[in-house]
């Protein structure tokens, strides 16, 4: 039996294992949760609010216990650990208030044929969830809280490496009056994916992670014909068309950069800046590379943490260091850390060819990229340049033409002089192969729905 870890990346040091479930345990934690949905999608609205907005209250409360455990489990350094559980706190709220209403039934009064024509939003049953251990708290709650706002339950598979955060979110709902297998924690094998998926009480599966991962779960999904929500990887572009302050914007999209260690699926990776900027910009964004105090995840200073795994943190030095090899020029950083744990020095890298591994590819890392642009027109042919479409930002003195130039972006997220953004009060997904589906807001709650025609008419039998 194989088993889910706290392998500490500050120290390296494994800290507590979990068994995983068996195959044969398996058939009966899905009969428990379709129980529990024939009793939860009969519950009020009322009822759902109140037991989420009482697990807001319960995870803000317990801010700095729960971001301790996932310092240990994934190197998070704690103030961004504390910001991401006051998100959930938020987003638990957030859809307590605004759920009830944009879950009533749609009216269509223009309908013909019929008295009353609308569409009932219906919970489709038992979920399952596959998540990543990047944001271990707020990647379940984008996913779970609309979803037991609709009405259906949820099977939880969460990263091997965040065993302890993801029943700790299980617990704080239960307590905050989640009924018992309303929403399930489960130490699922990836390799018994399948056994979930086949059986029909499962009506659908949302992913958070690689494309790989992606691929591997839709075609799971389309061979036992259940919805799926995919939410991949990008190599999102931060183009740079002008502005005030070249050193300010540099560091502050390195700092977006190097947030969370660079492990963010929307995390800005190429900077792309017009010639008149470029060279002022680099110098500037090297300088504030070099500025990152890496460090324990504990550490007041710290402003990056370790990365999640000694794998991970391998891979992306591998790639950084190859790419230099192959003609990039690597200004600072990519190298291990002489010190416990996986930690490394953030990079930032320019000369990359649009065609290498780092133009095409995303690096889940803390490797910055800057290409030079030409002009406008340039900027966006190299924006454009890539598989994936999640996220991208312009940044410009103009707005209005950040606007136009945002709107002709490939992504399903496009930002001007912002980045990174995320809430529950907007959507969030991608195209292409950053994935497809969207989270939050109302696209959350009618994502795992059957949308129920109704159509009404008094009996008349006289034509």
């Amino acid at each position: 039996m194989s088993t889910f870890a706290v392998t500490n990346p500050n120290t390296g040091e494994v800290e507590e294992t979990f068994d995983s479930l068996t195959v044969e345990e398996i058939p009966g934690v899905i009969e428990k949760a379709d129980q529990s949905f024939q009793h939860w999608r009969g519950t009020s609205a009322e009822e759902r609010s109140a037991v989420l907005s009482r697990a807001g209250d319960i995870f803000e409360s317990r801010a700095e216990e729960l971001s301790d455990i996932i310092g240990h489990e994934m190197g998070k350094p704690k103030k961004q650990g504390i910001a991401e559980v006051k998100k959930v706190a938020y987003t638990a709220r957030w859809f307590a208030k605004n759920a009830p209403g944009l879950l009533e039934p749609t009216e269509l009064p223009e309908a013909q044929g019929a008295d009353r024509t609308y569409i009932k939003h219906d919970p489709l049953g038992v979920l399952l969830g596959i998540m990543p251990w990047n944001f271990p708290y707020n990647q379940l709650a984008r996913f779970v809280l609309p979803n037991l706002m609709v009405g259906n339950t949820i099977l939880m598979k969460q990263a091997a490496i965040c065993p302890k955060s993801s029943q700790r979110f299980q617990e704080i709902l239960e307590e905050a009056g989640l009924p018992e297998g309303v929403y399930t924690n489960i130490y699922l094998n990836s390799s018994d994916t399948e056994e979930v998926l086949k059986d029909f009480r499962v009506k659908g599966v949302s992913l958070t992670g690689s494309e790989a991962a992606g691929a591997s779960v839709a075609q799971l999904a389309a061979k036992y014909l259940k919805k799926s929500v995919l939410e991949l990887g990008g190599n999102d572009p931060a183009v740079v068309l002008d502005t005030e302050d070249v050193s300010a914007l540099a560091k502050k999209l390195v700092t977006l950069r190097t947030a969370n260690a660079g492990q963010v699926c929307t995390s800005p990776k190429r900077f792309i800046v017009v010639d008149e900027l470029y060279d002022d910009f680099v110098d500037a964004a090297t300088s504030a590379v070099e500025a990152v105090k890496v460090g324990d995840y504990d550490d007041p200073e710290t402003d990056m943490g370790p990365l999640s795994s000694e794998g991970a943190r391998d891979e992306v030095v591998e790639r950084i260091q190859q790419a230099a090899r192959e003609g990039a020029t690597l200004h600072t950083g990519g190298q291990k850390l002489e010190r416990d744990g996986w930690f490394m020095s953030p990079a930032l890298l320019t000369d990359i060819d649009l065609d290498s591994d780092l133009g095409c590819n995303e690096v889940f890392g803390p490797a910055a990229m800057v290409f030079r642009a030409q002009d406008e027109e340039d900027a966006l042919r190299i924006a454009n340049s890539t598989q994936y479409g999640l996220m991208a930002s312009v940044w410009t003195t103009d707005v209005e033409r950040g606007q136009q130039f945002a709107e002709r972006i490939n992504a399903g997220m496009t930002l001007v002089n912002t980045h990174m953004d995320s809430s529950p009060e907007f959507p969030f997904g991608g195209i292409n192969n950053s994935g497809y589906g969207r989270e939050n807001a109302q696209w959350a709650l009618r994502e795992f729905t059957n949308e129920r025609l109704v159509r009404l008419n008094e009996q008349r039998l006289d034509g």
